[in-house]
């Protein structure tokens, strides 16, 4: 998979809310905050997103996150959540996905969900939005010891697994 015909919804130093690459079968990826990748250049998250994507017969993809802010290291993360900058990362995420029937959505935020508070609230307010869509929920690799799906960048490329929204609702959230 080339990277071409992405475009990407933010702001290059401060937030992106999606980075997509235009195909006929897109793969909805989240991580849990975006980092330097843009509509120009993939880093290394985007890289295994498109290898994931190409593997599994996707010809593109649609990079959301938990939360928008740009950052290279997760701890840095706001000590608070935005609400305003969160209210529309969840708009973006609707335009992205709102039309798509029973989208194949792969989770790969690893443990850094865990770092604030708020970005498992983040992540139960997409997961309620996208319910209407009857979402596909996969991962990739095994789970980590907290339960949660791998980030992309610490697996190996393998087919998608079904992952148990529910379960995972009912244990973690």
């Amino acid at each position: 998979m080339k990277y071409e015909n992405v475009t990407m919804k933010g702001n290059a130093n401060e937030f992106r809310f999606s980075l997509t690459k235009e195909g006929n079968r897109k793969l909805v990826v989240f991580g849990v905050n975006p980092s330097t990748a843009n509509e120009q250049i993939a880093d290394l998250t985007i890289t295994k997103v498109m290898g994931f994507a190409e593997r599994n017969g996707f010809d593109g993809f649609i990079m959301l996150n938990l939360y928008p802010q740009r950052c290279t290291n997760p701890e840095s993360l706001d000590k608070e959540i935005d609400e305003e900058l969160q209210r529309k990362n969840l708009e973006a995420i609707r335009l992205s996905v709102g039309d798509m029937k029973e989208p194949i959505v792969l989770l790969g935020f690893g443990d850094t969900i865990n770092l604030r508070p708020y970005l498992k609230r983040c992540l139960k307010e997409i997961i309620d939005m996208l319910a209407p869509n009857n979402p596909q929920w996969k991962n990739v690799g095994t789970l980590t010891k907290n339960g949660n799906p791998r980030h992309l960048s610490r697996v190996g490329y393998t087919s998608l697994s079904d992952f148990n929204m529910q379960e995972y609702i009912s244990t973690y959230l």
